[in-house]
This record gives structure tokens, C-alpha cells and sequence, in this order.
């Protein structure tokens, strides 16, 4: 490396492959560029072949697949250095000499192919046994002054990933808290301090769609009275006081217009410890919204699993359900009076009660608060 700020911009480059994984191999080929090498690869080495993985920049990718499917498993150096703790760096002569090196397969059939004749490896990441490199396929042997610079880099390699795998747990929390949003039957939104949706589930987006009693205007969240409207401000705007508690917040109903039971909800605050000056658009306070009109009912798949109904009668089931009586219920369905009460004493059987209002009971407390598999 030629200059200092060549290891900066070096640097640079690794930690933006630790904020988007996306940009390792332009990192690899910038590392391998460094040290004179014409490839650079990053892999996870582990006991089995479904434990590994590896991409590489300047390497092909059938040589890739090939190493991890087979040339792993025989190779002399990782055998030798499988409990090497992170932060480790070593050239494949440390390791083991040269001309044991020379006389393995994983050195005739797999490096002199691709004509490289010295490895410089970085361990960065150690966990459950596996280990994660960053590998230098030189096309000479690498010497004292390599494994210097690669010393000097190695920290942050280590530190790039770790940002990598805190990325990706927090991407994979939101993934799964936007999805069990997504499924409940309560509308929730997340609103910053000046009323305006940052984010809204499924529920939330269908009563949108409805325009019944809730909305949004330029983003800002409204209900259809003005003074409704004013009293959820004023709530949301003290969840986002500072000092805010958790009892901060409160209840509110919304309008629908005449006949129509109006929306409730539930405003709360978003308590975190974050400071403000790390998150723009922050949301304040977490809104859930209630349809008193929407009736949630199990769904026939769980009927079907949870007591062993069949799919005719988890329907009869469900449709009792409306309380009008076994007649409505035949009628919906289009099945005689006969099949319905046939229907009903082999649900009474399966589920165990004797009686439609205990029916109802149970069915009833069997519904989740989400959208089920149906």
C-alpha cells in the first residue's frame, strides 16, 4: 500500500460493506488490491458442508461452489486452526510447512489450478464452533511485512462484520414485528409527534381505504369530527412530551355518522432511550384502533385442527356463530335442517359441550387476536 491515504479509503470501503453486506466484494477486491493479490474471499467455515458458505472477489464461482462442497473438508490449514480465536492473523506457512502443504490435494487440485501459491487469512468472526475469514489468494508467498498491514486491517474487519450481523438481527426484527402487526385485527399505527403516520398495518390501511371515521390528510392522521380530531392531537402530542410516562396518552373515541358504532382507540406513548438527534422522523406514540363492528371468527383450518371438525362442520360452526339460530345457519350454507343438526351433534361430541351457548363460549375464546391461517 503506497500511501496513507490509500489504507484510509481502504478502511473506508470496509465499513460500508459493514452498514450494506451487498458491498463485500467491492471491499475484497479493494483488500486484494492492497496486497498485490488477485483475489480476496470471505467465508464461514464450519464442521459440514451446510454450515459454509463463501463468496469471493477474482474468484470464479465454480471454484467457490467447489471449495465449499468438497475442498473444505480436506483442507490442511482449517483442520489445523478450527478453534483459531477471531482477530487472528496467519499465512498458510504459519501454520503448517511448505512442502507438507504441497503434497495435498486441496494444494494440486485446487490452488495450483488457480495458480496461487500463498494464503494470508484473517479470522473475524467465531461462533458455535465456526469460524468466519477473510482469505488473500496471493500469487506469491506472502512475508513479515503482509502479515504486518493485514494486522493493521484486521480490527476492522472484525468490527465491519459485527455491524453486518447487528444489521441483520435488527432487519430481521422488524421483518417479524411488521408481520405480526400485519396480522392482528386491531388497526395499529405509529404516529410522530405532529400526528403523522409513519407507519400503519394492515387493519389500520383497510379502515384508511374505508374512509369511515379515520384518515389521513397530507399524512397527518384525522378523524371525520374536528373536535375529535383536536382531542387526538392533543393526545399524541403528549405521549411526545419530554418525560413523557407510560401512563401518558389515553382513550378516544371517533364518529362514524349516524347508526354507525364509532372507532376506539388506545394512544400510548413510544418510551425508548434513543437521543433525538439519532432518529429524524421519531415515532412518539403507538395508536390502537378498535372496530366494535368487525366480529372476528375462528378460522375453519383451526377449527379443523385444534378439534378435529371436519371442513363441513367447522363451517356449520362458524356460521352458528351469529346467534340467529340453526335454520339461518342451514339456510347460509345451503344444507337441510337434518344435516345441520347432524352437523351440530358431532361438533357438540368433538368439542365436548352440550349446549349452543357453550359452544359459542368456546368458539369464541378460540379466536386469536390475529389473522389466522385460513
Amino acid at each position: 500500500m503506497s500511501r496513507e491515504s490509500d489504507l484510509v479509503a481502504l478502511i473506508a470501503a470496509i465499513y460500508e460493506a459493514g452498514t450494506d453486506f451487498n458491498l463485500w466484494p467491492d471491499a475484497l477486491g479493494r483488500i486484494a488490491a492492497a496486497f498485490g493479490a488477485p483475489s480476496a474471499g470471505m467465508a464461514r467455515q464450519g464442521k459440514t458442508p451446510a454450515e459454509c458458505w463463501g463468496f469471493c472477489a477474482g474468484v470464479q464461482p465454480a471454484a467457490i461452489k467447489s471449495y465449499v462442497e468438497h475442498y473444505h473438508a480436506v483442507n490442511p490449514i482449517w483442520q489445523r486452526v478450527p478453534n483459531t480465536p477471531a482477530g487472528t492473523v496467519q499465512a498458510d506457512t504459519m501454520v503448517m510447512p511448505r512442502r507438507e502443504l504441497e503434497r495435498t490435494e486441496f494444494f494440486n487440485d485446487y490452488l495450483v489450478p488457480q495458480r496461487i501459491a500463498g494464503l494470508l487469512n484473517s479470522v473475524v468472526l467465531v461462533e458455535e464452533g465456526r469460524q468466519t475469514v477473510v482469505t488473500m489468494h496471493g500469487r506469491r508467498q506472502f512475508d513479515a511485512d503482509d502479515v504486518a498491514l493485514y494486522k493493521l486491517i484486521s480490527p476492522h474487519l472484525q468490527r465491519a462484520v459485527q455491524i453486518n450481523l447487528k444489521s441483520a438481527q435488527m432487519q430481521m426484527n422488524h421483518a417479524a414485528s411488521r408481520q405480526a402487526l400485519d396480522r392482528l385485527n386491531e388497526g395499529v399505527l405509529f404516529v410522530d409527534v405532529n400526528s403523522s403516520v409513519t407507519l400503519a398495518n394492515r387493519s389500520a390501511e383497510s379502515l384508511f381505504a374505508a374512509e369511515a371515521g379515520l384518515r389521513q390528510r397530507d399524512g397527518i392522521l384525522e378523524g371525520s369530527v374536528h373536535s375529535e380530531t383536536l382531542a387526538l392531537h392533543a393526545l399524541i402530542a403528549k405521549c411526545g412530551e419530554r418525560g413523557a410516562l407510560p401512563s401518558s396518552g389515553g382513550n378516544l373515541s371517533l364518529s362514524r355518522g349516524a347508526g354507525r358504532w364509532p372507532l376506539a382507540l388506545m394512544i400510548a406513548p413510544i418510551l425508548h432511550p434513543l437521543p433525538d438527534w439519532l432518529i429524524g422522523k421519531k415515532p412518539v406514540a403507538i395508536i390502537f384502533v378498535n372496530d366494535p363492528e368487525r366480529t372476528p371468527k375462528p378460522a375453519s383450518r383451526q377449527l379443523i385442527e385444534q378439534f378435529g371438525l371436519t371442513r363441513a362442520e367447522a363451517s356449520f360452526a362458524i356460521e352458528i356463530l351469529n346467534g340467529d339460530g340453526i335454520q339461518a345457519a342451514a339456510d347460509r350454507l345451503s344444507i337441510t335442517r337434518a344435516t345441520a343438526r347432524t352437523h351440530l351433534a358431532r361438533v357438540f361430541d368433538k368439542t365436548g359441550v352440550r349446549r349452543q351457548s357453550e359452544l359459542v363460549r368456546l368458539l369464541m375464546s378460540a379466536i386469536y387476536p390475529i389473522d389466522g391461517i385460513r
